[in-house]
């Protein structure tokens, strides 16, 4: 199959990707414009859901050292109503951050979606004739729905979790600088790795979305035309056509699960690794005077704080590169050429 839509043909699984995440990012963010306000409410609630998070290992510090310690345990009277309250406010943010970045996305793949259709409606006839109807079809369907699935949760998990990161480091070196720079020792052997794979995982997702497309397509083309293959009896060809594609589409994803698999215990490890040196190094600390107990506990709460976080981003960042493809293949779509285009509506022909 030859011409300018081979993009949407089987050819597609051989075509590499060329354009930036943030060329799409920024052309994607223009479908956000309409939906500012909803997405303004979404950070600040996921801001101070960041805040309210980190609060808590903190007032652990402060009961053990200034309650416990001291045996003022009367001082429970004011420290549990104000935990729960900060609890409280931390279940509220999380629950308003959710609904509004839903409330964004839902309307985002909507307005995507309107544009693909307004697009397929005018676009050349040669654009049908050559493209597999089901490649088409699965850019609106399956691929706006990772999109979806991005923007109502992986987004608001990337600045959740960069937040609570961040904020984690800055409270861990006002506590105490040295035990700081040990418990993030190993952090940047992490970054390293979960960088490595997540350059092989951009490609690895594309393949699955479009051999996704290609067994849509073939189910599409099978079950359209079933009283032909009844009739000339090409049942068994037609099974074993649908049988390989769907096994290009497994093997797709195996490889895709054998690079998100990788992830997460990499960053366990080190996450283990950085557990061992702060209760090490932090019990010497302890002993010599230089930081309290509660310090002691805080600082395992916060590694707790930005190590699991990291085990998150390193889960969204399967949802962000399968996101990415799919943003790719839609503005694909919608940036077809149009060969023929209609005359105004005063010189066209009316049909009666």
């Amino acid at each position: 199959m030859s011409g300018p839509w081979r993009a949407f043909s089987a050819q597609e699984e051989e075509k590499k990707r060329t354009v930036p995440d943030t060329v799409l990012i920024k052309r994607l963010y223009n479908y956000v414009k309409p939906f500012r306000k909803n997405f303004a409410i979404a950070i600040i609630a996921i801001v101070l859901s960041s805040l309210t998070g980190l609060a808590a290992p903190y007032m652990h510090k402060v009961a053990i050292d200034q309650i416990i310690q001291t045996g003022e345990l009367t001082n429970f009277l004011w420290w549990i109503p104000l935990f729960a309250l900060v609890v409280l406010c931390n279940f509220l943010f999380q629950h308003v951050q959710i609904f509004q970045m839903r409330i964004v996305g839902e309307n985002v793949v909507s307005l995507i979606r309107d544009e693909i259709m307004e697009k397929l409606q005018v676009i050349s006839l040669r654009y049908f004739s050559e493209s597999e109807i089901g490649r088409i079809i699965s850019r609106p369907i399956n691929d706006t729905n990772n999109l979806r699935i991005f923007l109502r949760m992986g987004f608001t998990s990337i600045l959740l979790d960069t937040s609570s990161i961040l904020g984690a480091f800055v409270i861990m070196f006002m506590l105490d600088f040295e035990l700081t720079l040990i418990a993030l020792s190993s952090i940047p052997l992490a970054i390293i790795v979960v960088w490595m794979l997540g350059k092989y995982s951009r490609r690895v997702y594309r393949k699955t979305l479009s051999t996704l497309a290609g067994l849509t397509a073939r189910m599409q083309e099978d079950v359209s035309g079933i009283k032909i293959i009844q009739s000339f009896v090409q049942e068994d060809r037609v099974r074993k056509r649908f049988e390989e594609a769907q096994e290009e589409n497994v093997n797709a994803n195996k490889k895709a699960l054998l690079v998100s698999s990788a992830y997460q215990p990499v960053v366990i490890m080190m996450r283990i690794i950085g557990s061992l040196l702060i209760l090490w190094h932090g019990a010497i600390f302890v002993k010599t005077g230089a930081i309290t107990i509660g310090t002691l506990v805080a600082f395992v709460e916060y590694q707790f704080s930005y190590f699991m976080p990291l085990v998150d981003l390193v889960n969204v960042a399967d949802q962000y590169n399968s996101a990415m493809a799919a943003v790719e293949r839609l503005f694909d779509l919608i940036d077809a050429k149009v060969e023929v285009v209609d005359p105004p509506p005063e010189v066209a022909v009316e049909l009666k």
